[in-house]
């Protein structure tokens, strides 16, 4: 026991520096990570609907300190993609890293796919009211 308390004093010295340098390294130290990001459609033109057949997600690299990274939640990263004019037929579009929304000090480095498709078709005004039975 007398090994233990021996020079205690240094002991708690040493094991404040490694605290120290363990927080250190783990906010200065930055790091990449990829993941799946929702895509989220805005500003659909009315009369149009998207069809069945669209991308649901894309894969995004981000980049930032390790400590922030490793406190991201999947939920906090959305790719939102807007449609506001868009006219029916099939559209081809970019999804860049600044649509990328995530939380303040993380960076959008790239984003794979960079382009999807979508279909957008006009939507029959039966198609939007229920039968009349069902009201």
């Amino acid at each position: 026991m007398s090994a233990l308390t021996r020079h205690w004093e240094l002991k708690l010295l040493a094991l404040g520096f490694a605290i120290a340098l363990w927080l250190f390294v783990m906010t200065s130290e930055k790091a990449d990570l990829i993941l799946s990001a929702p895509i989220e459609f805005k500003g659909v033109p009315a009369g149009l609907a998207l069809t069945a057949e669209r991308p649901e997600s894309v894969d995004v690299q981000l980049h930032a300190l390790r400590g922030n990274l490793s406190r991201l939640a999947p939920d906090q990263v959305k790719a939102l993609v807007n449609l506001s004019g868009a006219t029916p037929g099939e559209i081809a579009l970019r999804v860049l890293p600044e649509q990328v929304s995530v939380p303040a000090g993380i960076t959008v480095v790239r984003v794979n796919p960079s382009r999807i498709r979508v279909v957008l078709e006009a939507v029959h005004r039966s198609q939007l009211e229920p039968p009349s039975g069902e009201r």
